[in-house]
Parts: C-alpha cells; structure tokens; sequence
C-alpha cells in the first residue's frame, strides 16, 4: 500500500490541497454537520486526543503548571510542551479558541439560575477533581480558569490599593 505524504507533493499543490481542506470545514453550516462532518472523519480515540489538547490549551491560558495539568489530566509533560508550543506561536488556533471556549462559558453562566448556582458554590477546581473523569471535563477547566482569572483580578486589585502612592496614611509626614 502507498502512503501519501503531503510533503511529496510541489508546494503550490500542497497549499492548494490545505486551503480546500480549510474550506471543507468552512462550508459546514452548523453543529450537527459539523458533528457528522468529525465522526466520518475521525474515530472516537482521535476526537478525544484532539479534545485532551484543547483541555491542556485552556489550563495552559488559565496559568497552570505543567506539574498541576499532569495532576488534573494525567497527561504527559510531552504533550503538554508541543501544545504549549503552539500556544507561544502568534497564530495560535488554540488562543483562539480558548478564548472563544471561554468567552461562552461565561455567557452561560450568567444564565444559570440560582438552584445551579447554589450548586457550583463550591470551587471550581474541588469540582472538577470530584467529577474527573466525566463528560464534563472542559466545562469544568473552563470554570476553573474562569476563577483563577477572577481571583487574580481581585488580587491586582488589592494590590493597587496597597501601593505605596495610594497606600492608608501615606500622607504622614
């Protein structure tokens, strides 16, 4: 059997093989598509390889260690490193859509009612280690990365008040 390598082919070929490759996506109207579109092209172990990715991408964005994503996932620092890699690249796709991933999240959080919210009082990662693993597993690095975020802000904040410009009883003289 012959194996096909893209590298084989001149260049001009290759872009154009790549960009009809993008465009097959780009043509795909929605989620169900999309979901059919992935399963015929994918197994079920490929789709779960490229989920772990994105998994490893949003913890890396939220300021996880390597050490700490090992701990939550049980992923290697290998993998962790080439997705870091492509994380410290400037056209990162994974920047893109952890933010994107992130930027949902927090929408349907907002419309959580209150019964959910009781719910998720305790922290997000105490919850994701008691759920891990489940089939919620991204949402909940989702959550936690949403309040480390969050947490930092509040630090930054109480660290400006205690700047020494702006710190109680500076103007003692």
């Amino acid at each position: 059997m012959v194996t096909f390598h893209l590298n084989s082919l001149p260049k001009e070929k290759r872009i154009q093989m790549i960009g009809e490759f993008y465009d097959v996506f780009d043509s795909l109207k929605n989620r169900n598509e999309i979901r059919f579109f992935l399963k015929s092209l994918l197994t079920a172990d490929e789709i779960a390889t490229l989920m772990r990715r994105i998994e490893i991408a949003v913890l890396l964005q939220g300021g996880y260690n390597y050490r700490k994503i090992n701990e939550i996932l049980g992923t290697g620092s290998d993998k962790i490193s080439r997705v870091q890699k492509s994380l410290d690249q400037d056209d990162s796709g994974y920047k893109i859509i952890v933010k994107r991933l992130l930027e949902n999240r927090k929408r349907r959080l907002k419309r959580i009612n209150k019964e959910d919210k009781d719910a998720m009082d305790m922290s997000a990662f105490a919850t994701l280690k008691n759920k891990y693993p489940s089939a919620r597993v991204l949402p909940d690095l989702l959550d936690a990365v949403i309040e480390k975020f969050e947490d930092d802000k509040e630090l930054e904040k109480e660290a400006l008040l205690f700047t020494p410009s702006r710190a109680p009883f500076n103007n003692r003289k």
